[in-house]
């Protein structure tokens, strides 16, 4: 990825950060422990153990295996920044887009001891955030520093290239407002 932010979204471009695979490499370790005990429960075993053995090999030899092989090809995308549309934070139900206009701020905060970026809104569009927050998850997680939409921590870039990716943005739109 280009590390000029400002320059790719002046071409036009979107910038797509995608989630890490560090995480579906674990899962992908699990899978395949469970599905070899399956199979040692289809060898060594009468009756119930054996459905189980078949059931556990099944689920996450032909489910996980193949679901988790998927995303480290194919890792989803958390977070789209388009110097027209604005940004598009994907998470629990919720993908759409923030404009420029409502997003006020960029911030660096610290959530759980981890740096994270967090978008500062308007109130009116920090009210319909929260409401679809709502809707999909039940409940709102708070922002450190105050009101705003936290960038997911688990995506594969640092913390750092997606604050300078979101300010060349912001400030792109900002220019030319």
């Amino acid at each position: 990825m280009s590390s000029d932010h400002a320059d790719r979204l002046a071409r036009g471009e979107e910038l797509e950060f995608r989630t890490a695979r560090t995480g579906m490499i674990f899962l992908l370790m699990i899978c395949a422990g469970f599905t070899i005990i399956g199979l040692c429960l289809l060898g060594g075993g009468d009756g119930l153990l054996r459905m189980l053995g078949i059931a556990v090999a099944a689920f996450f030899g032909l489910v996980g295996i193949p679901f988790t092989v998927w995303r480290l090809i194919r890792p989803a995308r958390e977070l789209t920044v388009s110097a027209d549309r604005g940004v598009r934070v994907l998470g629990e139900g919720t993908s759409v887009w923030i404009p420029w206009s409502h997003i006020t701020q960029v911030d660096r905060e610290v959530l759980a001891a981890r740096p994270t970026v967090v978008l500062r809104l308007t109130p009116e569009a920090q009210e319909r955030w929260d409401a679809a927050q709502r809707d999909a998850q039940g409940a709102v997680d708070a922002a450190p520093g105050g009101p705003g939409v936290v960038i997911p921590q688990t995506i594969a870039a640092s913390p750092e290239e997606v604050f300078r990716a979101l300010a060349a943005g912001h400030d792109a739109w900002s220019g030319s407002a």
